[in-house]
């Protein structure tokens, strides 16, 4: 049975980088005579020279050429290994997984991953968009942290605000229901045409933001998608203020002001009780 340490390649490695075995063993901060006894051992179990010691400094064979490429890639994993396993003895997390609602403005929260990125840069950070699902995807654990709307259903998270957002009722400037005449620009009028509205990721139709029960729904999967099918004329809805300016200057949107009740969205950054964070998802918990 072949018998191969990565101690063994660590040296053949330390040799082919340094040149000698004298230099190699300095690297490695270990004796000559155990640089040399643990290549000879490897040699011995690979069955064929690794080095050839007939010139005045070692030179690595092209079996031993070979061998080392194909271990360079076993090494590169043990490496990684020892890193995880430093990282898993810490409280630093090898991964946080952090949902944000699909209106809440990312840009405000960029920044703050950008630099959880560079000051743990071992750790994978995972962004899920949602819509009206926060809450749920942390009682079920999947995921660390979440920035969702407040529901007032808060009693089993630690939360902080994070920021509002004020929700307008628009509809695309050539929709026919412009066309009516302004004092029959009623919401009886109105929930004669589709509502364009956000399923929840995770479904619950117990969960409603703005919904109109009358009316007919056109139901759609993210909030871009929702701003383009209203700006295409194929329905009405709520957007959120900060993703339509532009089109509300232009006016390819309309605001429907006439019709608005103040939808103002307030949006919390939370973790389950009893979920202990990390120094990861505390720092980003702490820059907010």
């Amino acid at each position: 049975m072949i018998w191969i340490t990565i101690e063994q390649i660590k040296c053949l490695q330390a040799l082919d980088e340094a040149g000698s075995f004298t230099k190699a063993a300095t690297a490695l901060a270990k004796a000559k005579s155990a640089v040399i006894y643990s290549i000879n051992n490897l040699e011995e179990q690979v069955g064929f020279p690794l080095v050839d010691r007939t010139s005045y400094r070692p030179q690595i064979t092209n079996k031993g050429r070979d061998f080392l490429n194909e271990a360079a890639k076993l090494t590169a994993q043990y490496d990684h290994l020892i890193e995880k396993t430093k990282q898993i003895s810490s409280n630093v997390e090898t991964r946080v997984s952090i949902s944000v609602s699909g209106i809440y403005e990312q840009e405000k929260l960029y920044p703050i991953i950008k630099k959880a990125m560079s000051l743990y840069p071992s750790t994978e950070i995972i962004l899920e968009k949602e819509i009206l699902s926060g809450e749920k995807m942390l009682m079920e654990g999947r995921v660390d942290l979440a920035i969702f709307e407040d529901l007032s259903r808060t009693k089993n998270f630690e939360f902080k605000p994070v920021g509002e957002v004020d929700m307008y009722l628009v509809i695309a400037k050539d929709h026919p229901f412009l066309d009516l005449p302004k004092k029959e620009q009623s919401f009886a009028s109105l929930v004669q045409y589709p509502q364009i509205i956000q399923r929840s990721t995770i479904p619950d139709e117990t969960i409603k933001l703005g919904v109109m029960d009358e009316a007919l729904k056109w139901r759609v999967t993210d909030t871009p998608s929702k701003k383009e099918i209203i700006l295409n004329g194929f329905g009405w809805g709520r957007l959120p203020s900060t993703m339509i300016k532009d089109e509300l200057k232009k006016g390819s949107l309309v605001h429907l002001k006439s019709l608005e009740k103040k939808s103002l969205v307030k949006f919390c950054l939370g973790h389950k009780k009893g979920h202990q964070l990390g120094e990861v998802a505390r720092f980003i918990w702490d820059s907010f």
